[in-house]
């Protein structure tokens, strides 16, 4: 009797990893780092823009709260100015409403005079006082300002004021000169002699420089 043959006796053996089948790529271990350190600064960047964008929002509050301080200041350090203009403009109407007939002279200066001294005491309120130097004194580049030159008589007054054409201002803080002072100032030429012409050389000449008779 022969073998028998058994069914299924060629059966197929385990099939071992991998073979017949793809199998995915390995991603190199550098390319790995180089991804990850990427996304890393790119982190760091986006992390870093968004600081910079906060900061620049407080730059701009705080830029916005220091003008409104500013505005502020600027309002108190200028409201006793405004209510001394706010005086000045009621005795000027006032005294349009109220002024008598014909002016002389003296009247309308003495008139122009008190308003320019409230002009004065308002400017003394904001720290600047006139200054108004004394004809004869030196004249000072720092103080004065020389709106014409004239003749000096003398030699002694070379240099020296001879007008006041407008009051300089100083101020009561620092007491540096803020506006100097218009001023004339006199300046000594000194006189040179006239040479003798030819006829008088002549004439001299033949006298001997004796001119008695």
């Amino acid at each position: 009797m022969g073998d028998a043959v058994v069914d299924g006796a060629a059966t197929d053996s385990p099939a071992e990893p991998g073979n017949g089948q793809p199998q995915e790529p390995q991603e190199p271990r550098g390319t790995r780092e180089l991804a990850d350190a990427i996304a890393g600064l790119t982190e760091q960047i986006q992390a870093h823009h968004a600081r910079a964008q906060a900061r620049e929002r407080v730059i701009d509050q705080l830029h916005a709260e220091v003008e409104r301080l500013r505005a502020g200041a600027d309002a108190v350090l200028l409201r006793p100015v405004v209510t001394d203009l706010q005086h000045l403009r009621a005795d000027l109407l006032h005294q349009a409403r109220t002024l008598p007939g014909p002016l002389d002279a003296d009247q309308a200066a003495k008139l122009l005079e008190s308003f320019a001294l409230s002009v004065e005491l308002a400017l003394e309120r904001c720290g600047s006082v006139p200054v108004r130097p004394e004809p004869g004194t030196a004249f000072s580049p720092r103080e004065h300002r020389a709106a014409k030159v004239v003749e000096a008589a003398t030699p002694e007054e070379d240099g020296t004021l001879a007008e006041v054409v407008a009051d300089g201002y100083r101020d009561t803080a620092t007491g540096r000169v803020t506006v100097p002072a218009r001023v004339h100032v006199r300046r000594w030429t000194p006189q040179t002699t006239q040479p003798a012409s030819s006829e008088e050389q002549q004439q001299n000449a033949e006298t001997g420089g004796n001119t008695d008779v």
